[in-house]
């Protein structure tokens, strides 16, 4: 018997029997509770509308209140288990009642009441339940009103025993609990014989079939009684069977085999071009091909027992070793790990290794296996490209400042006639000082006209200093019209809208023109057969992320844009953009220009200032439209424009100081020396560098210089070097550079000259005056430390 016992708890089909009696066990009783749940839900719901159905009859004139005074009535309406009913007045007095002995009493002396929901402001029925003595109550409250009247005058109260549902309820759980435990044991009965006869046997048969393949009979084979699962599973042990059989006969070959493919793979690994490596677990290398061991052994010896580390190899980055190790260390998967190395003949060699941990069945770490590869070729190739793309960019420059240069021509020629008239007028009439100085007047606006389209020059050539301020937008694009009239053509009608009250942005001036420049540029392009080119400027605000609606369009505002911006649009009617390519646009060589026509470094600049202006740009375009450019730039406030120096102070006097101006131009040199002197300092020139530190030197024996006025570029020494090898001698100088053709950018600048006083060509004589002063007062400064 416990034997019998043993083998029935043991097996499968129990195991299967006890699963399923749970199983259903745990349906019947989610089933069984979601019903009795549900029909007493339902009971609930019929009570609530039997009890409300009296109340809304004597609301609706369909049921006289005095039937509440009558228990017969009140019976057949709500049932036997009926408790109270009574008609209450507004006062509290009770009109009518089931009891006869409360008629006439207050509310106040029935115990129990829910006097509370009595209220002139109840404007419908109320449904609520109440514990009592006698058990569970569900109590309906409906007030009545006269005609044309704001509050009840009476309230109709019924109170109904909910004790039937309770039994109906319990009745209910034990005819299905019974009805449960009766399926579950006939059901549970019924799986186990049948899994007895149609499993249990079969499984049986099928593990001594395995014993005997284990004790090598493998000519044994099963005879498949169904089509079952279990007989798939003994049409797969004789499958299994006559597999074994022939991997018996096949295990000599494919020993032999298996020394064939070490043997090629060693071949393999001699002839290839690339590396193979293995390391063990302690991560020192066990195994290289013979390509690995002839670049290590040529650097550091044998890399047999070594780690990566100390193989002589130089990481491209400082970190790039302690990285390696540490995932290592971590045994993790590296690629695409460079390094470098310097060959016997002095060149430089670059490779590239990739790994991947070993773990053993177990999970243990067996180690690295991986590959290397020479990408020296591709380094260099690299560089090429490099090299080649600086070489676009310069086209691209140069592009630029030949799309401008008519434009250029037109506006230079203009002022400088402008200027040599004036000058005529003014020489002809030298006996007249007022319409003199008129001219003269005339003939600086001229200039600095000229100088503004030089800046234009200077910064499409990326040779000009980005210099920030407040710039008035409608006012800069307005200036630039006559200039794009020229660029645009006839066939171009040019349109703008400038904004009612004055927008201002802190950019560079000549960087903002630019970019309308080079949209414009890119519009006119864009219209082979005329259009309209429209630009204007206007003001919005863009709320934080968490406050934007769903209407407001992601791609359009950044999450990290928010405030009050400055926007400027360049709209074309010209052949649009397609949609496939609208997201590539901005990318560097990106074009869609016939080759020869345009590099595609145009768009990338204007978002690259965009970006480093605080801004960003959107784009919107149907192809055979048109083109809109938005660019959203921070908005500054007009009270932050600083007047400029010369505005603020027209004169800065000297006092003797000593100035000498290094120039290599004569007539500036001329120029700069009238100014200083007129200003009451003692001004000196040279020609050159090597003649302006003789003169430093011999100075010092008598009046010693405080200031040396030097241009950045000249030949032989620099500007710069002047200041270095001066400053080196007599550390009390003061330096000012000027320039008209200065470095890139002010960071460039700086990096070259320190901290300088610089004054840009052409400059007006206050601002030469104001640079020496700040020089001096610079040098006071150092000489208190």
């Amino acid at each position: 018997m416990k034997k019998l016992f043993d083998r029935l708890f043991g097996s499968l089909v129990f195991k299967i029997g006890i699963a399923i009696v749970i199983v259903e066990t745990i349906l019947l009783g989610l089933f069984g509770g979601y019903y009795v749940q549900y029909f007493g839900a339902e009971i609930d719901r019929r009570i609530a509308e039997q009890i409300s159905a009296p109340g809304r009859l004597i609301q609706d004139e369909q049921l006289k209140i005095s039937v509440i005074s009558d228990p017969k009535q009140l019976e057949l309406l709500l049932g036997p288990h009926l408790r109270e009913a009574m008609a209450i007045g507004f006062d509290g007095t009770i009109y009518h009642a089931m009891d006869p002995m409360l008629i006439g009493s207050d509310i106040a002396s029935v115990p129990d009441f829910p006097k509370d929901r009595l209220s002139a402001d109840l404007r419908s029925q109320v449904l609520f339940t109440t514990d009592g003595p006698d058990g569970r109550n569900m109590v309906s409250i409906t007030p009545l009103f006269s005609l044309n009247a704001n509050q009840p005058f009476m309230f109709a109260y019924f109170k109904v025993s909910t004790l039937g549902l309770e039994q109906s309820q319990r009745q209910m759980q034990s005819v299905l609990l019974i009805g449960s435990v009766l399926c579950i044991l006939m059901t549970s009965g019924l799986i186990f014989l049948f899994m007895q006869q149609t499993v249990l046997r079969r499984l049986i048969t099928a593990a001594q079939f395995v014993s005997e393949i284990q004790f090598g009979k493998l000519s044994a084979r099963l005879k498949p009684a169904g089509r079952d699962e279990i007989g798939a599973l003994e049409r797969g042990l004789n499958t299994m069977a006559e597999s074994l059989e022939r991997r018996t006969n096949q295990h000599q070959i494919a020993q032999e085999a298996l020394r064939d493919s070490e043997e090629r793979f060693r071949d393999f690994t001699l002839s290839s071009a690339d590396w193979y490596w293995e390391m063990g677990p302690d991560l020192k290398i066990a195994f290289a091909s013979y390509k690995f061991y002839q670049l290590i052994e040529e650097l550091n010896g044998s890399p047999q027992g070594q780690s990566f580390d100390k193989l002589g190899l130089k990481a491209e980055t400082d970190h790039s070793w302690n990285s390696l190790i540490k995932r290592l260390e971590s045994h993790l998967a590296f690629q695409n790990f460079e390094f470098s190395w310097m060959s016997r003949d002095g060149q430089k060699h670059f490779g590239r290794i990739n790994g991947v941990p070993v773990f053993d069945l177990d999970g243990s770490f067996k180690g690295y296996r991986g590959t290397g590869s020479d990408v020296t070729s591709q380094h260099r190739a690299t560089e090429e490209q490099h090299a080649l793309q600086r070489q676009l960019a310069t086209s691209q420059k140069l592009e630029a400042v030949g799309q401008m240069a008519g434009g250029v021509a037109h506006e230079f020629n203009n002022c400088l006639a402008g200027i040599l008239s004036f000058a005529e007028v003014a020489r002809a009439k030298i006996d007249d000082p007022e319409r003199v100085k008129e001219y003269l007047d005339h003939v600086i606006s001229l200039g600095e006209r000229a100088t503004s389209v030089a800046d234009q020059l200077l910064m499409f050539s990326r040779r000009r200093i980005d210099q920030p301020t407040v710039v008035q937008v409608d006012t800069a694009i307005t200036e630039m019209e006559k200039l794009l009239i020229t660029l645009l053509e006839h066939r171009i009608e040019l349109q703008i809208w400038a904004n009612d009250a004055p927008l201002y942005t802190c950019v560079d001036p000549t960087q903002l023109s630019a970019c309308i420049l080079n949209l414009a540029i890119n519009a006119r392009d864009a219209m082979p057969d005329g259009g309209t080119l429209q630009i204007s400027c206007y003001g919005a605000t863009i709320p934080p992320a968490d406050e934007r609606s769903p209407d407001d369009e992601d791609d359009i505002f950044p999450k990290a844009a928010a405030g009050d911006y400055v926007v400027v649009t360049v709209q074309d009617t010209g052949t649009g953009i397609p949609a496939d390519i609208l997201g590539n646009i901005f990318e560097p060589f990106f074009s869609t220009k016939e080759p020869g026509k345009g590099t595609g470094l145009g768009l990338s600049i204007v978002h690259s200032w965009v970006e480093e202006s605080n801004g960003f740009i959107d784009v919107e375009s149907v192809e055979g439209e048109g083109t809109t450019f938005s660019i959203y730039l921070p908005r500054s406030e007009a009270g932050k424009v600083k007047a400029s120096a010369l505005q603020e102070i027209d004169y800065f006097p000297g006092n003797g100081e000593r100035v000498l101006i290094v120039d290599d131009e004569q007539s500036l040199r001329t120029t700069a020396k009238i100014i200083l002197e007129d200003a009451g300092f003692d001004a000196l020139v040279a020609r050159s560098a090597e003649e302006a530190l003789q003169i430093i030197t011999e100075s010092q024996k008598t009046d010693r210089i405080d200031v040396i006025l030097t241009d950045v570029v000249m030949s032989g020494l620099s500007g710069p070097q002047l200041a270095i090898e001066a400053q080196r001698q007599y550390p009390d100088l003061a330096v000012v550079f000027m320039s008209g053709y200065p470095a890139r950018t002010r960071k460039e600048m700086e990096k070259m000259l320190g901290d300088y006083i610089f004054v840009k060509k052409p400059f007006r004589p206050a601002q030469l005056q104001k640079a020496i002063h700040e020089a001096l007062a610079h040098k006071t400064e150092r000489q208190r430390l």
